[in-house]
């Protein structure tokens, strides 16, 4: 088990494998879609981790989705696979799926977009250069989940 870039000519993508603690499922005993989705930003930020260019943590996020496909009912390691569905000059769109261990299991997929901000103005700005090879370079060439 280990994090680390898969490169598929068609379907590059980033696989973090998420602990999953007691304390995060809900009182009827899943991962409700926050976590999921908690689980992802960690995925994201693992891959961007050495991003040399500091201003490019300067973002929001524009819009997530999760759709639940199997519950996660016990802690445990999930793997998180993500990828660049679509990079413009502001916005970033990654689209993840969450599953067991050895990726046999499906427990949810989804998009996450975020929008570069000016640091100053908080409004939007353009990537950098490294930031769009970066991430180009994790861009999906076949437009589907998995």
């Amino acid at each position: 088990m280990h994090d680390g870039l898969i490169d598929d000519l068609f379907n590059p993508r980033f696989v973090y494998f998420s602990p999953v603690h007691l304390d995060e499922l809900t009182t009827r005993g899943y991962l409700d879609r926050v976590a999921f989705a908690s689980h992802v930003d960690a995925a994201i930020a693992a891959w961007q981790i050495n991003m040399e260019n500091k201003s490019e943590q300067c973002f929001g996020v524009r819009d997530i989705s999760v759709e639940t496909l199997s519950p996660v009912v016990s802690p445990g390691v999930m793997r998180v696979d993500v990828w660049v569905e679509r990079i413009d000059e502001s916005c970033c769109a990654f689209g993840f799926l969450c599953s067991s261990e050895d990726g046999n299991v499906a427990f949810a997929r989804g998009e996450r977009s975020i929008t570069k901000l000016d640091p100053q103005s908080h409004q939007p700005a353009s990537w950098s250069k490294s930031f769009r090879i970066k991430h180009e370079s994790l861009q999906k060439e076949l437009h589907a989940y998995a």
